[in-house]
Order: C-alpha cells, then structure tokens, then sequence
C-alpha cells in the first residue's frame, strides 16, 4: 500500500471496527487499525504506533465498501488538518519536476548515469513541497551484468508497505560494472566515483534532505560503504555496512559519522576478523560505530540485518546536526 505524502484531511468520525489487513490496488497488504475516515481517506495505526493516512483511491474496492458501511463520513466532507503518512506531511503537495522526476514511479526505475547503470525507487506520492532522505545501496560482487538484478532482497526491504509508510524515502541502487576481481576495483573505482557524482545530481534535482544521506551495503558493497564513508564525509550522514569493510588504516580518517558494522563469525567469504579489527581501530580513535557480530550465519547475514526493523528506525534517526 503506498502511502500518501501530500496533506491529507483526517477528520476524526465514528468507526464501528479498527483492526484489519488493509489491501493496496497493486496487492499489498498492511496490518493497521482504524483510527478515522474522511470521504477520500482513511488514517490507520500500524503496531508500532506509527500514524498515517492512506487515499481511498489507494485501497481494494473492498476495503473501501468497508469504511464506507463502517463510518459516517459524509461525500465531500471539507478537509482539515490531520495526520499523514510522513511525520512532516504538513505542505501541500507539488508534483516533482526535473531530470530525474520520470523515475518517480513508484516502483524500480531503471536508468544509467555516464557509464553506470541504476535502479531507483521512490513513491508517486512524494512532493516536491517536503524533503526526504536518501539511501545509497551498494550490492556485493555477483555476476549480475543487468541493470536490475543488482536490487536486491535486503534493499527491497526499504519499499516495503509498512517500512515505507513510516519512513519514506528515495533509494537509489547503482549497478558496479567494474567488480573485485574483475576488471576494476569494485566502488573503490570508477562505478563508485560515479555513483558519489550521481548522487549530488540527484540531490540538486530531486527534493532529497541533505542531513539525512545515507550509504549501505552488503560484502564488496560493504567494503564501498566504508570507503564512501571515509572519503566523502561531507555528502554522508550514517551507514551500514554488512560483511565488508576498510582496513584498520582508515580508522583515524573517518569522521564522526555513526557507521553500524556487521559481520558473522563464521564467514568464510570475507573473514571476520576484518571487521573486529576496524571496529577496535574505530573504538581506539574514538568514532562514532556500532559493531554487531553474529556467532553464526556465514556470509549470508544480509537478510537478516535489514529484515530487522531496529536497523531502519536507527539509520533514518540519524541525521546531520
């Protein structure tokens, strides 16, 4: 179900029932309760508290016969102030215009930048009245040659329904054409000089919040993380890095920008102790770090990590003072 960023009335009327599975036009499902109706909206609370509203238009033709049986909304009820699905829905909304609002789409556009080529996803709901984080997903080495395929599971885990609704933002996953191993050095080289240069674009065209700029990612994505991280402390705000990251070297060059470290024990791909090290060094040069390690899960941990909510809730509360 995509949420709707725009401000959205939220006139509080009388409901008969709260507690349901919502279902979005395109199949999605949320579990939320029923706070309120108006005659084009319906504001829901999931179990984590979280407030927002959602277009009817948005919703199963069942979905919608419901609240209008289980509410006395009345047909073109005025709108009023009230909640939506972003905390900061407080504009009205404005369609987003420019060289990239075509990839807008609410699913996974594809596109190329100079010789990289990109995935972003962002909802057809943003406005260009307000102002979004975004998140740069790197992948990890693969044989992934299309632009696409390099999206993958643990990324997807920002456009779900529930995690999108509370936290909507832009993500934007470049395809590394040049991977360890292969004929570069992965985003140590080209791929990531145009993946920093394809962000600062985005961020003049797209109305992206320059406090809250973000880099994750997954084994030579990892490695990248910490890399972009070390040399660009200025564009990014926080970032995860899972199963890869830079030597103990860089560990005095890193600015204070809250990194969150990964890593399984039992790694046999990239071995842990990279990792141990890096976050010892960091601990040493008194940077701001997290470092988690799992006793096991080998170099498949990536699901794990962003399948859990507490990763999404730390890296979108992070942001540039």
């Amino acid at each position: 179900m995509k949420p709707l960023l725009a401000l959205i009335a939220t006139v509080a009327l009388p409901i008969v029932a709260g507690a349901r599975t919502w279902t979005s036009t395109d199949g999605r499902k949320l579990e939320a309760d029923l706070v309120s109706a108006t005659a084009t909206a319906v504001t829901v609370k999931n179990a984590a508290g979280q407030t927002f509203a959602i277009p009817l238009e948005r919703l199963s033709e069942e979905d919608r016969k419901w609240v209008q049986s289980n509410s006395t909304a009345k047909p073109g009820a005025a709108p009023g102030p009230g909640t939506s699905a972003s905390p900061t829905s407080n504009a009205p909304h404005k369609p987003i215009e420019g060289p990239y609002a075509a990839l807008i789409t609410g699913d996974w556009a594809l596109s190329k930048h100079e010789d990289l080529p990109f995935a972003l996803y962002a909802s057809k709901e943003l406005s260009a009245a307000q102002k979004y984080p975004l998140v740069l997903a790197l992948h990890g080495k693969s044989q992934n040659d299309e632009n696409g395929k390099q999206v993958g599971g643990w990324m997807k885990t920002f456009a779900k329904t529930e995690n999108y609704a509370a936290r909507p933002c832009i993500i934007v996953a470049p395809l590394c054409y040049q991977p360890f191993g292969g004929t570069g050095g992965g985003w140590y080289d080209k791929p990531g000089t145009e993946a920093i240069d394809l962000v600062k674009k985005l961020m003049k065209s797209l109305p992206i919040d320059e406090k809250r700029v973000y880099v994750i990612g997954y084994s030579m994505g990892g490695f990248g993380t910490c890399h972009l991280m070390n040399s660009e402390p200025r564009l990014f705000t926080a970032g995860v890095a899972v199963a890869g990251c830079t030597g103990v070297d860089t560990a005095n060059t890193f600015k204070k920008r809250p990194l969150w470290l990964f890593h399984a024990k039992d790694d046999e791909v990239v071995k842990v102790e990279g990792s141990q090290a890096l976050a010892k060094a960091l601990e040493r040069a008194d940077k701001t770090f997290k470092y988690t390690e799992f006793p096991t899960g080998g170099h498949g941990i990536i699901g794990k990590v962003f399948d859990d909510p507490e990763v999404h809730k730390w890296l979108f509360s992070q942001a540039e003072k």
